[in-house]
């Protein structure tokens, strides 16, 4: 179906996007699991002002989960986590480091505090900015339904990221980083796998599974980059916070 297909008094606008953010909806649950089971309804539901009245805005539903994933922080970001002990072995033997035990962990403990402030405020902001930008739902789809449509598929990726999380205590410190690889490839695999089965109606063949491919690619280097600035937010942080 054409996006040009729906009325104009129907179609999101900026107030449109401001409700998505701010307001508050009881229907998360819902449609997370209509992402999973039939992406293709929350994909047709995003090009109307109201979703419907059917879901939460995916825009909302992003943000709850990366409120969820901050405060599992202590999954991930715990002393004893495989995470931690990586970077402290990491920070410990580093050749320009000459850190005791003590200062080693303030300083990753003031790396995470950073890096969790920081991320939710980056994610959302440049996968915004990303999803805006990504012609790739249909001809006449505004900049506001590409948002919302870009937050329906991370949000796929998202809570799979969650569900990660709460087995990062049982990863070996030396494992980390291919539990982390083979979460991402998973996560790509999600973003594509939304994509063309929300998009089906609209397209086939290469066009669809190609422009799922590159959404899944421009995704995962959107999020490769947000880690980074948190990383880099969370260094800084720690410049200042540690003696």
């Amino acid at each position: 179906m054409s996006a040009d297909a729906f009325p104009p008094d129907e179609r999101p606008d900026v107030d449109s996007l401001l409700s998505d953010l701010f307001g508050l909806n009881v229907r998360g649950a819902k449609t997370l699991a209509a992402l999973f089971a039939n992406p293709a309804s929350i994909f047709q539901s995003a090009r109307f002002n109201d979703w419907q009245l059917k879901y939460t805005p995916t825009m909302r539903l992003a943000f709850s989960m990366l409120t969820v994933f901050s405060l599992l922080s202590f999954f991930w970001a715990s002393e004893d986590g495989a995470m931690y002990q990586s970077l402290l072995q990491e920070v410990q033997n580093s050749p320009n480091a000459d850190l005791d035990e003590i200062t080693a962990k303030q300083t990753i403990d003031a790396v995470f505090t950073g890096y969790n402030f920081t991320y939710p405020f980056a994610y959302m902001l440049l996968h915004s900015l990303i999803g805006a930008m990504i012609f790739i739902w249909g001809t006449g789809t505004s900049w506001v339904a590409r948002i919302r449509l870009h937050f329906a598929v991370v949000s796929v990726g998202l809570s799979l990221a969650i569900a990660s999380i709460i087995f990062i205590p049982f990863i070996e410190p030396e494992n980390i980083a291919i539990y982390t690889i083979a979460g991402t490839l998973v996560g790509f695999a999600a973003y594509i796998i939304t994509y063309t089965r929300g998009m089906s109606a609209m397209y086939s063949g290469v066009r669809l599974w190609g422009r799922g491919a590159l959404l899944a690619l421009i995704i995962s280097i959107t999020d490769l980059a947000i880690a980074v600035l948190a990383s880099l937010a969370g260094s800084i942080w720690a410049r200042f916070i540690v003696p």
